[in-house]
Order: C-alpha cells, then structure tokens, then sequence
C-alpha cells in the first residue's frame, strides 16, 4: 500500500523484476549460479523487451488494511478496490470503492481527473524514464545492502528457477534510507534464472530500526512482507499477491501496529489508442 512508507519501498524495490522472457532451451542445472548482478541486469533486459506487452493488461486490485493494537487484536479495517494498468512501464491505479462503496459521483470526477493526469504525464517517455530510473535506483540500493546466500537450482515446470536465502551484508555501510532498511531484513527469495523475475519474496525485519532517531521512523523487530509474482501466458509477469504485517511508524502519520493484503486478479488484455487533442475536459452527460 503506497500509504506504508516500507511496504513502498519494497514494492518498488522489487517491482523492477517484475517482467520475464520465454526460457528457450534446457538449463544447466551443474552450471554456477550468476550472482545478484547479472539476475538484475537480465531483469532489466526483459522489462525493456516486455513493456509494450505488459500496458496492454488491465487488472483488479483489492487492497485491505487492518489497524490492530499491540496484541494483533482489529481495530479498523479499510477496503479499497481499484484497477490498475500500465503507461510506459509505469503503474497507474484508479479507485473504484472504498469499504465496499463505490465513490460518489465527486469522489469519481476527483479520481478520473487524477488518473489522467499521471496518464498524460508518464506518455511522455522522457517522465516515465525518469521515474523508472528512480525506481531501479531504489532497487539496486537495496540489492548492494543484501546477500543472496546458499542458493541452488531446481528444474520447476522446465524452468531453472534459483532459490537463495536473504541476508544483510555485513561488509556494508548504508548510505541511505533503502540500504538502512535493507540492512536489517532476513528471509528468502525464489527468482526465474532466464530472466531474473523474482518469483516469490518473503523477508522479515531482524532488528529495531529508528531513522532521525525515532523521530523520522520506527521499524520493530518482526516486520514482515511477502511478495508472489506469476506468469501469464504471453510470459508478461505481474504481481497477484503482496501481503505484510508488523509495527512500524513513519513521522506522526502512522498508525504503528497494522496488517496488509494486497490481492491483484482478473487481469485482462485490451487494445486501445488514444490521442489527446486540446485540454481534457469533463463531459456531463443527461
């Protein structure tokens, strides 16, 4: 959820792997395994070659928020279903109910102009590039503060897919915010070794965290996040389940004990094109 300041970063972190190409002969299961490096390099390489595939799939995203106290006990629930799509490689979600209401006729006009807003803004290749060079930014942050550790190899539906264990690098100093958290994560991670798509992510903070010493952040012991990615069949990879729990603040704002799931389906593949001539504008209709 964009709001969890850590869930977000872990979202974009990793949603940079998030595209895949076709494995085309048998692997080498006795080969030695590429290091982190290259698997991001060949991620990479496919989100360039996939993303004209990918923003022809429009897909449901059903977002549940739950506020708990200290026991884990619910004390408010938030629903949000939204569709999302994809404009040069970039995610756009548009807002269709909260709480299971769907918004007002206010609420939808506020949200159709935002949503063709950031449409209009990340056509332009030159915008989404830069936002997607922060993107991948963010990830290799994280990927210089983390080891991938005891990995092996298994033949999986004829696919040679890695498995490692995540751990912090010990040798490494953070710089930032990313490699700060990055630093106290633990946990393990399947990737697609053709492509360098990052199948399924399961990672858990091992130690307190305070940013601008409590003031800025808090992140407790226990934080937990997964992250499960699939392939479709014209082997475009998206996202269907992200899901965490833990205690965390981010300044004020906040609330610090909470759990999340994030279920994305009914993905669907369309064509359409569109050409914007003038402002837009709203059209009210009787």
């Amino acid at each position: 959820m964009r709001h969890h300041f850590v869930f977000s970063l872990l979202a974009v972190s990793f949603a940079g792997l998030a595209q895949l190409a076709a494995q085309t002969s048998a692997p080498n299961l006795n080969a030695p395994l590429p290091n982190a490096s290259e698997l991001w390099q060949r991620a990479l390489a496919n989100e360039r070659k996939l993303a004209a595939e990918q923003e022809r799939y429009e897909c449901r995203v059903t977002d549940t928020i739950v506020q708990t106290d200290s026991r884990g006990n619910p004390k408010k629930t938030t629903t949000v279903v939204k569709d999302q799509f994809f404009v040069n490689g970039i995610v756009i979600d548009r807002t269709l109910q909260k709480n299971g209401k769907d918004l007002t006729p206010e609420q939808t006009k506020k949200e159709d102009e935002r949503v063709m807003k950031e449409t209009l803004k990340y056509s332009n290749q030159a915008a989404a590039k830069k936002e997607e060079d922060q993107q991948n930014q963010q990830t290799e942050d994280f990927m210089e503060a983390m080891m991938l550790a005891n990995g092996h190899r298994q033949l999986v539906n004829g696919r040679s897919i890695l498995y490692y264990d995540i751990m912090p690098n010990p040798h490494f100093e953070a710089k930032n915010l990313n490699q700060r958290i990055a630093r106290v994560l633990d946990g393990k991670v399947s990737i697609d070794e053709q492509s360098g798509e990052v199948i399924d992510l399961n990672v858990k903070s091992v130690a307190d965290l305070k940013i601008g010493g409590g003031l800025l952040a808090n992140v407790h012991k226990g934080l937990w996040f997964h992250v499960h990615n699939h392939s479709e069949p014209d082997d475009v990879w998206l996202t269907d389940l992200a899901e965490g729990s833990g205690d965390a603040r981010a300044a004020l704002f906040f609330h610090p004990y909470f759990r999340f799931r994030e279920v994305t389906d009914n993905c669907h593949l369309y064509t359409a094109t569109a050409i914007q001539v003038g402002e837009p504008k709203v059209v009210k209709t009787n």
